[in-house]
Formats: structure tokens, sequence, C-alpha cells
């Protein structure tokens, strides 16, 4: 046997310490965030050590010498001449100060009359979540920018198209494939000879005289602000007659949405990644299938290929409707519209589809056709059978038995989930509700929405999030606000008055691994950069908040972070009311109001492999949750939104963006505006779930009856009527001689609108 000697085995060693030391430089080369391949099925948890712990700087972060965001002298002068406008007043003041003022405004005179919440209940508190109803009614609605005035100004409706240039030289450039115009449900081929003639229409008029927006921006998500829209010139296409003749002889029972989208669809396939190909099937599964989870941040349709163009993007549009739901024949011509100005005017780029929630749980509609046909012919109108999905609660229980609840009310998004996972073509899905209705054209909407979220950097986002824009209280600079907003959070961060700004995953338990990206650099190197040009992976329609130290009454409706610690519902307590738990603080979470939003494939499915381990939170706080702790990019849209009274900026300001005396606290502490109570606040708004403007002003401008809400109505009706009289005589005509004045109102989104028929009760 070979004698080894010390040098022989230096010569051993050698070559193995020299491929050791390959190795080793070869993995702490590679990323070192690399999710792992997660099975649908069965989610590993991982350790997880938090990322934030290799960015935080011990010695303190956010010093003034090295503050990743500064405001140079001349942009300062600027905010600071906006600070000393009367609108902006209440932000000179301190806290105390603030509160004087308000204890001032709400000294008025009470009704007497049955309301919610009472009037008297406020008499001597610090806050009155009725005042607003004593501030001036907006009028301006119903009797500025008319038909009829603008007719007699020569202005008529033309075609509205906000569509890209379709086959430009600049489109081709970028993008696969190429269009093809499809058909419309009278066999017109959209851009041929008059098919433009079946689209909505609109009045191209600046709306100088019609009320401004109370928050949110139309210029800031680049949405038309030039146009505006009647109900004829809106929805004469999809069945409203009441004035022209042109439309009535189509047979609507014959008309086949889901043939024509995908029809359309496949005239288009090549402009779409070759996974996104898949012809949608609409009968339900239980399958859970074990494809590729969508967790890279670039979709392969963002790969490009030497010609560096990209394949373009699929959404869906799932309306969320029932079983025993009555569809009246608005309801049938907004589906219409939406259909038409999504999904045939792109050339599929949307896919609209009815989300019917079966009530029957036991329902066996996803084995037996017989079954599922009969409810599908009970519950869904015959136009529309072939974009309907059934689906029951059963299914979320057989996909998710850790998580312990699966009622619809509660667990919102387990169904998206599940649409997500039969329908992998589609990168994004729009949660839409019955109730919703745009005044406008719907893609022109969807795709601003997305364009404002791409651009958005992730710095400071989850912040912002949290904070309304009112324009009038920065003369509509939203770079001013946003310029304002950075300094606060890090001023306030700064001192310690709030945790530092979110900066990548902020899970809720070591053993937690997120599966959103790294941010690529320290918080105070960024100048505002990651995130740009990122598509967004859940976007809102409201604000993101906190609602930990809040006293929103679902904040601690938690299921299964704390082992085994979840609500339980009972008759004699259907809400779980008090429900809490001491570990309940540690957890981040965040919360939108309303349901309606975008969520990417990667949102889903992040959310559904948090299910799969059981962990779920009440159905508005879940999306957000998830992103938060994930690190996946979530935003809130600041779309205009309209109010039924006039608003003084500054007190609008210190109800929905009142923070306790802690400033970046927006709405997030004890005052919050969405505490039970306070939540009266919003009934005036265009776009709030316990809001009754829309129901009002939708039935107006429909020409049906709508009886002004609140103690002040029957004064209303009378201003109103003086209004309109004032306005027949400036028009050349006697005062009182037009019955209807069809509002024309620009893009407006409006929830909720619900009994959206003639005969009911407008009230």
């Amino acid at each position: 046997m070979a004698r080894v000697t010390p040098t022989s085995s230096r010569r051993l060693w050698l070559p193995i310490a020299i491929v050791l030391a390959i190795a080793l430089w070869y993995r702490h080369s590679q990323p070192t965030h690399k999710p792992p391949a997660w099975n649908v099925v069965d989610f590993r948890v991982k350790d997880y050590q938090s990322k934030e712990e290799g960015y935080s700087d011990k010695a303190g972060s956010f010093q003034d010498q090295h503050r990743p965001y500064r405001i140079d002298q001349n942009y300062q002068a600027e905010i600071e001449a906006i600070r000393n406008r009367p609108a902006f007043q209440q932000q000179q003041l301190s806290y105390d100060e603030l509160q004087g003022r308000i204890q001032q405004f709400i000294q008025w005179d009470r009704p007497y009359t049955d309301h919610w919440p009472a009037w008297h209940d406020y008499d001597n508190t610090d806050y009155d979540p009725n005042r607003w109803e004593a501030m001036d009614r907006e009028y301006g609605y119903y009797v500025n920018n008319t038909v009829q005035e603008l007719e007699s100004h020569g202005i008529l409706p033309e075609p509205y198209l906000p569509y890209p240039k379709y086959n430009s030289v600049s489109w081709k450039k970028k993008w696969h494939g190429e269009y093809v115009p499809c058909q419309g449900p009278r066999g017109e081929t959209y851009g041929e000879g008059g098919a433009y003639d079946f689209v909505i229409r609109g009045y191209r008029s600046p709306s100088e005289n019609f009320p401004s927006e109370t928050l949110g921006s139309a210029k800031v998500l680049k949405l038309d602000q030039d146009i505006c829209f009647d109900r004829q010139s809106r929805y004469a296409p999809y069945g409203l007659n009441d004035h022209s003749h042109k439309f009535k002889h189509i047979n609507w029972d014959t008309t086949r949405w889901g043939g024509l989208q995908e029809a359309c669809f496949e005239k288009n396939e090549k402009r779409y990644a070759p996974e996104a190909r898949t012809p949608s099937t609409r009968r339900p599964s239980k399958h859970m299938k074990q494809s590729a989870d969508p967790l890279d941040d670039d979709h392969k349709r963002r790969r490009s290929g030497q010609d560096g163009k990209q394949y373009k993007s699929r959404t869906a549009i799932l309306i969320r409707t029932w079983e025993g739901y009555e569809y009246k024949e608005n309801d049938i011509q907004a589906i219409r519209a939406l259909v038409t100005e999504t999904s045939l005017l792109t050339g599929g780029e949307y896919q609209v589809f009815l989300f019917v929630n079966i009530k029957q749980r036991e329902a066996n509609i996803y084995e037996d056709e017989k079954v599922y046909k009969d409810l599908l012919k009970r519950t869904v109108p015959k136009e529309f059978r072939d974009i309907a999905i059934l689906w029951t609660e059963r299914v979320l229980e057989d996909w998710y038995p850790h998580v312990g609840d699966w009622q619809v009310y509660w667990m919102q998004f387990m169904p998206l989930q599940w649409f997500s996972k039969q329908h992998p073509e589609f990168d994004y899905v729009w949660n839409w509700e019955t109730d919703a209705r745009y005044i406008g054209n719907h893609y022109h909407f969807l795709e601003q929405v997305a364009e404002f979220s791409r651009e958005l950097p992730r710095k400071h986002l989850w912040e912002r999030n949290s904070r309304f824009f009112f324009p009038d209280s920065w003369n509509g600079d939203y770079d001013a606000f946003l310029a304002d907003t950075d300094e606060q959070i890090l001023n306030a961060s700064s001192m310690g008055l709030i945790d530092e700004p979110v900066w990548g995953p902020k899970p809720y338990a070591p053993f937690q691994y997120p599966l959103g990206p790294l941010p690529p650099t320290k918080a105070e190197e960024d100048k505002f950069e990651w995130g740009v040009g990122e598509e967004a992976d859940l976007i809102t329609l409201q604000p993101i908040w906190d609602p930990a130290e809040t006293e929103w009454s679902y904040r601690n409706h938690i299921w299964n972070f704390i082992p085994e610690v979840r609500p339980h519902f009972t008759p004699e307590n259907g809400n779980d009311d008090g429900f809490d738990h001491p570990g309940f603080p540690t957890i981040p979470r965040r919360v939108f109001i309303n349901t309606v939003a975008r969520f990417s494939k990667k949102m889903l499915h992040v959310m559904h492999l948090e299910n799969l381990q059981g962990r779920a939170m009440q159905a508005e706080m879940w999306p957000a949750t998830v992103a938060l702790q994930h690190g996946l990019k979530a935003v809130y849209a600041p779309h205009p939104i309209w109010t039924d009274r006039k608003w003084p900026a500054w007190y609008a300001e210190a109800i929905f963006n009142a923070d306790d005396g802690i400033p970046a606290r927006w709405s997030q502490q004890l005052d919050s505006p969405y505490n039970h109570d306070r939540e009266a606040n919003f009934g005036g708004w265009s776009w709030y779930y316990r809001s009754v403007f829309p129901h009002v002003l939708y039935r107006r401008w429909l020409g049906w009856k709508a009886k002004d809400w609140g103690w002040d109505a029957d004064q209303a009706e009378q201003i109103e009527a003086e209004m309109k009289a004032d306005l027949d005589v400036k028009l050349g005509r006697d005062a009182g001689e037009t019955t209807d004045f069809r509002m024309c109102l620009p893009g407006i989104l409006l929830h909720p609108v619900k009994n959206v028929y003639e005969a009911a009760d407008g009230g």
C-alpha cells in the first residue's frame, strides 16, 4: 500500500480545495433570492431571515445628510407658496390648532329627524360624522353641461374611440402580430363602413362649468377630460332606444357574446404569447392543475426575440353575480358595453365573464352536465350564457380545507384564485361588481389606471397609498402633493413617530418565505427608480392602509396566522364581534375598502399558496396583506371622485387624512374615517360602498326620478327646479318648458348603483 506523506496529502487536498473555492464563489455570485419551485399542492414553508436586516442602517437610517429624497430649494419654494393659500391653511396649523378649527366648524343647528348616526349624539363631541350633510349641495351635475345647452352651441356627439393606433409603424415596432378588426353583435366589422356608429359616442367640450372632482384626479391618471356622455350617446348602441330608431332591429336573444369574444381572439392570437392562446373553457372543474408557478418578475410575454417585440398581455374581467340575481335592462346594457369596449374593439386584450355564485353549495355542477346546464338556464340571461362560469363555495372548501371558513362574504377572493388556476392564459384579473357603472369607455379607464400604476416607483409606495389627494389643496399639483407626502414620511420616520418606510417584503414571522423580489439596493440609495415600469400586482380604487391602530370593525378577522386561532361565526354573533388575540398586533397587514380591484396572476398565486396553509383574513384585508408580507407591488390609483356637497378642502383633508397628530399616519389612527360611525362621511361620494349619491346621480342621468337624499331634500328639489327654469330662459325657452334636461357627465365611476330600473323607488 502506498505511503501517504505530508507532501502527497497536500497534493491531494489542493485540487479539492480549489474545487470547493470555485463552488463557494459560484454560489455567492448567484442571486440571493431565488424562490423555490413551489408545488401548488405542497406549499413547504421555508426558514426566512428578514431581508430588511441586511439593508437597515444600524447607525441610524434617514439622517438628513443622506436622505433618499430631498427637495431642491426652488421646488420647496413652490410648495410653500401652495401652503400659504387659504385652501391649504390647515397644513400650517398644529394638530391642536386644527382641532380647534374643527370644533368651531361642527357647531351647527342639527335637525331633529330619524337618522344614523343620530344627529344629537355629537352635540358635545370633538367630531361630527354628519356635519357634511349641512354643506351646500352641488347642483352642477344636473344643470351644467346638459345636452340641450351643448347642442345649442352646435356640439354634437361623435364616436369615442380611445384606442392605440393599431398596426401603425410605431405600434408594430413594439408588439408581436397584427391587429385584426373584429365583428360586433350586428355582424358589423369595427373600422369598416359605418360600424363605428355602433359604439359609445360623446360630446367633445371642455366641461368648464361642470363641478370639479373633490378627490383623485382625471389629469393624474391621464383620463380624457374634454368629453362627456348622456344616456343616449352612452347606451343607445347597447339597447337604450328612448330617442333613436337606428338600433332597434337587433335580436339580442340570438347574440352570443362568448362566441364573439372567442372569434375575435382567434383572429388576433399571434399578438399573444403561445401559452396565452389556450381557448377559454367555461365548464368549472375541481381539479387543481399542476401548472407552472407565475413567480418570475417578467412574464414570457415580456421576453422579446431578436426583433425586440413584446407579446400583449391578456386580462379577464369577472363580473361577480349570483344565483337569484335579477338582470335589469340597464345591467344588460352595461355588460354589452363592457364586452364591446374591452374585448371586441381591442382584438381580445380583455375577456369578460359572468362569474356566477351558485348558492346551492352541494350542487354537482362540476361533474353532472345536466345539473350545470339547468342551473345555467335558470340563472343567466340567454345572450350571456356562453360567457358565464358557475361556481360554488364547496370547491373552495375542497381546495383550502385548512382555512376553516369558505363563505364568500369573508373569502371574496378565493374563487378568483380558483379561476386563475383554471385559466392560466390570463396575466391579470379584474374583480368587477354588478352595481358598478362607468359613464365613459371602460377600456380607457382600465388602461389608464394600469399605466399609472406601472409607472409608480416602489419607494414610499405603501405609505403613499394611504393618503387621499384633494386637488383643491394643491392647485391640482400632484407632484407637489407627492413631494410633501415623501417629506412627511421621512421626517416622521427619522423622529421615530412611525416605522421606517416599507422596503421589500414584511413577513409576519421568520418562517414565512416571501415570494416577491428583493430590493436591488438600500432604500437611501434608491432615487425612486425601483418599480418604475413594473406592472402592479394589485391595483385598488381606494387607499390601502394599516387598520391595526384603528377601530375598523374587521381589523382582527384573521384566520390561522396563529395556529388554530380564527373567528367562529354563530347565529347569535354572526360577525364574531370582539374576536381578538394578543399576537395580532405583530402581524403586518393592510386593507382597502371595496372589492373592485385588479390582480396579477402572481398575486393570486401567492394568495392561493397562503390559503393552502390555512392562513386567511377578511376579504378586503387579504390581498393587500399578502402583497405587503411577500413584497409584491400594490398601488392605489387615485381616480376622480365627486361629492354631492361642496366640501371645504381643509375640512376634507382633516377628516379623510386624519392622523391623530402623528404625521404620515393618514387615516390609520383612532380618528380614522373608516371607523364605524365616522364612515358616514363617505355618504356623499360617487365611489364608496356606503354612499347614496351614486344611486341618485345615475338615476337622474338615465332620466328617471331620484329624490335628493337627506334632511333638506325638499329644499334641494325646489332649488334645482329654479335653476332648471333659469336654464330654460337662458336657452330662449319659457321657464319650466323642458321636462327632461339630459345630463352630460364625464367619465365617472359610480358605486353602488342598485335597483336600476325605472319603477324602482327613486329615493
